[in-house]
């Protein structure tokens, strides 16, 4: 298959890297980048700068492509783009305006286009497609940004022979940034990345053919002070930065620092963590709680309730992909069950009474699909495999209510006003997963209430299992929720047959929105 050659264009007439992080940037080849620290550091100047480099070099064969969670965030791009069309006479015009695509088409057949991506649904939208270089920009301000990096890499792909990559900016911070510092940041600043910054992450992998496959990913940080035009051009910005009253924003804005929460949806600290105490003793109660997954990570977390009624987390299983934590290890049913009861006799409580509680989802029947009709459900296929080896795995129904049990987690994080008192919820700083995602969670920013969608829940919804099991603190609003809803039952029953009938209707309708809206969205774990 031919290759094209890249044309020998002085780029350098239309956008030049500053000397320093920016350049590197500019010239690392990984398969995927992160270019990403403080505010100002030059982030939305490198997308740009690297797409119209390859849209200079490749022509027709170029087709870019640049990613915000709505059309509107990308109004500084587009200024920057149209800046350097108007002041270096760039040889492209630019189609859409700022609340549609936006789309950069070159004289010479190149195309630079910016999309939105509001929901998870709307990545499909790209299958099929083929990009050279897909941004991501402001990556961890994306809920799911794991599902996002791994749907769009099948996107990466050139028939010319052109390089492809995929570019991540950001500062810390946001509902993504979990999943961000797991993948790309280094442990000593806070992630979970074996390499420092600026080294190469070499991602090997089995493909389903048995092949061996090798990615690489690197991590580069960005610093407002390596912008010359902006750090002596506007010297104020950095004293902007620096009156900034909130300390972890202004440390994860003006230091780029990764090991701090901004925008956090629960109040948990170094409070919350406690040393390991072993063996757990004897006499206390068990429980384990379970939130079911496949595709998408599950989660497996083990209790102990002291007698102040504390919850102690001594452990957990948390089945996602190593390169990517949105991503589930597709164990089967009776793999994971296999997994719990070898993990219980490591730890030495193999035999004792233990409560475990799981969504209620894990009661439905599953399609039969070798024979047809139904199979069995999560809960039987546990229960089945225990009593095949002697073991109980028997599984009990949480309660999934998402406005109480929201409310029963954050009662149960509630720090006391003594440092001689832990919270009522505690766990073991051998908990990795747990310790990483809860404080990353961010509310919904639409319904500023609920968690935003697309995050890495499973460890919440796990542990929200435990909570509502054990109520912690009067739940005031629930108790007048239930009143009311019981006036409500009063008011009904006074009607008239019709209109009993019709107001059964209403709730039967309303309850079918909600299921189809839960649907949407264990559809995509």
């Amino acid at each position: 298959m031919s290759l094209i050659e890249p044309k020998n264009i002085d780029t350098n007439k239309f956008w030049i890297p500053q000397v320093g992080p920016q350049l590197e940037a500019t010239l690392c080849p990984a398969d995927e980048l992160l270019f990403a620290g403080t505010r100002g550091g030059g982030k939305t100047h490198l997308a740009v700068g690297k797409q119209i480099i390859g849209a200079l070099k490749y022509g027709y064969a170029w087709n870019g492509a640049i990613f915000r969670r709505k059309y509107k965030d990308h109004a500084v791009m587009r200024r920057s783009f149209d800046e350097i069309i108007r002041t270096t006479r760039l040889p492209a015009k630019r189609v859409g305006g700022d609340e549609q695509l936006t789309v950069y088409h070159f004289s010479n057949g190149a195309t630079v286009s910016l999309h939105a991506i509001p929901e998870v649904k709307a990545l499909e939208d790209f299958q099929g497609q083929q990009f050279q270089l897909i941004v991501l920009d402001e990556a961890p301000l994306l809920p799911y940004i794991g599902i996002a990096i791994d749907l769009l890499k099948g996107c990466l792909r050139s028939p010319h022979g052109v390089p492809c990559q995929m570019l991540l900016t950001g500062n810390p911070g946001g509902p993504g940034a979990g999943t961000i510092k797991a993948m790309y940041i280094p442990k000593s600043a806070g992630g979970m990345s074996p390499v420092e910054e600026g080294q190469v992450n070499y991602i090997r992998e089995t493909l389903p053919d048995g092949r061996a496959f090798t990615r690489t990913r690197v991590f580069i940080r960005s610093r407002l002070q390596d912008n010359k035009y902006l750090w002596e051009n506007n010297p104020g910005y950095v004293s902007s930065l620096m009156s900034i009253n909130d300390p972890a924003l202004r440390a994860a804005w003006l230091d780029g620092r990764w090991d701090v929460f901004v925008g956090q949806a629960f109040n948990f600290n170094e409070r919350h963590i406690v040393k390991p105490i072993w063996p757990i003793p004897q006499e206390v109660p068990l429980y384990m709680t379970y939130d079911w997954g496949h595709g998408a990570p599950f989660s497996v977390i083990w209790w102990w309730v002291d007698a102040d009624d504390r919850v102690y987390g001594f452990a957990e299983w948390y089945g996602c992909d190593p390169s990517n934590p949105s991503k589930g290890i597709r164990l089967t049913d009776k793999q994971q069950a296999e997994g719990i009861v070898q993990r219980e006799k490591q730890m030495g409580i193999a035999g004792r009474p233990i409560t475990r509680l799981c969504d209620p989802t894990c009661f439905n029947k599953k399609p039969d699909y070798m024979g047809g009709g139904q199979g069995p459900s999560t809960a039987e296929e546990f229960e089945n495999y225990g009593n095949s080896v002697g073991y109980n795995l028997t599984l009990y129904p949480g309660d999934p209510n998402k406005k109480l049990k929201i409310r029963q987690f954050r009662n149960r994080l509630e720090v006391p006003s003594s440092d001689e008192t832990m919270p009522a919820l505690v766990v073991y700083n051998t908990l990795e997963h747990f310790i990483r995602i809860i404080p990353n969670l961010c509310v919904d920013e639409l319904t500023q209430e609920g968690l935003a969608e697309g995050q890495e829940l499973h460890p919440y919804d796990s542990a929200c299992h435990i909570c509502m099991a054990r109520p912690h603190g009067a739940d005031y609003v629930a108790l007048q929720e239930e009143a009311q809803k019981q006036a409500r039952v009063e008011v009904v029953q006074n009607l008239d047959n019709v209109s009993q009938m019709a107001s059964h209707a209403i709730d039967q309708l309303k309850e079918k929105l909600t299921n189809q809206q839960n649907y949407d969205n264990i559809f995509y774990d």
